[in-house]
């Protein structure tokens, strides 16, 4: 965990010497949310390439569908759905619809208000085909996560953390967590680092990943995501060696 915080002060160090601007978010490309929403009557649509490799496979999220709508300036709804194509070394190609997440963000402490925000955002992913759960693409039961997101401005860095449990149908509950620095460069580009991870609720089986990335605003409306990271742990451990996310945000 030393080494993973120190990944992240590195980060900080170095997009703190950039002149300040604004102040960047988590959130897509990054794996760990923030308290931000939409605004009342806003869509966020987030349309991804996203890949997750390991020694022996490859999983392609071929889109990832990410759709969230304000509801009030505090609400956010979500709905997310992949269409994946699992590459195995053994089984050969698959593909099929992927798991449904559902999911209400309320943020009920204000930046402005208070020096820092806080947010609660339950989802829940169910499964939405029998065929993509027999094959390995997803999992066989659903999941319910209960995570609680806090953004904190220091200075000119932004600091987003969200720590949750999870809990799992047919397997043991999990423990998620996750850390991310960003900052706004300059009025199209955002630079993004973070740390996030899950465990078993016993803290076996750790599975954190780094991840670095960033957002280039190409337009009022449009904005292009991008990240590229892997696992801390070995790649003998079958945790990731690559995970990737490019895609498109529209706002309207």
């Amino acid at each position: 965990m030393r080494s993973q915080i120190l990944l992240l002060f590195v980060f900080a160090i170095c997009v703190a010497a950039v002149p300040r601007q604004a102040v960047a978010q988590a959130g897509p490309p990054l794996l760990t949310d923030d308290p931000d929403t939409p605004g009342n009557g806003h869509w966020e649509i987030n349309l991804a390439w996203t890949l997750s490799q390991n020694r022996t496979s490859r999983l392609f999220g071929t889109p990832l569908l990410d759709i969230n709508y304000g509801l009030g300036q505090r609400l956010q709804l979500k709905a997310e759905v992949p269409w994946l194509i699992l590459k195995d070394q053994q089984t050969g190609t698959q593909s099929g619809i992927g798991s449904t997440n559902l999911g209400v963000k309320w943020r009920f402490l204000d930046k402005n208000r208070n020096g820092f925000a806080i947010s609660a955002y339950p989802q829940l992913e169910i499964r939405t085909s029998a065929s993509s759960a027999r094959r390995g693409l997803i999992e066989q039961g659903a999941e319910l996560r209960l995570p609680i997101e806090i953004s904190r401005e220091l200075g000119p860095i932004t600091i987003e953390a969200e720590v949750g449990y999870q809990f799992v149908q047919r397997e043991k509950d999990e423990l998620v967590y996750g850390l991310a620095v960003g900052r706004e460069i300059n009025k199209r580009l955002e630079l993004l680092a973070e740390i996030h991870g899950t465990a078993k609720r016993d803290f076996a089986d750790h599975e954190p990943i780094f991840n670095v990335g960033g957002r280039f605003k190409m337009s009022k409306h449009y904005t292009l995501l991008f990240s590229s990271g892997r696992s801390l742990r070995g790649a003998a451990t079958g945790q990731p060696t690559l995970v990737a996310y490019a895609g498109w945000q529209f706002n309207f």
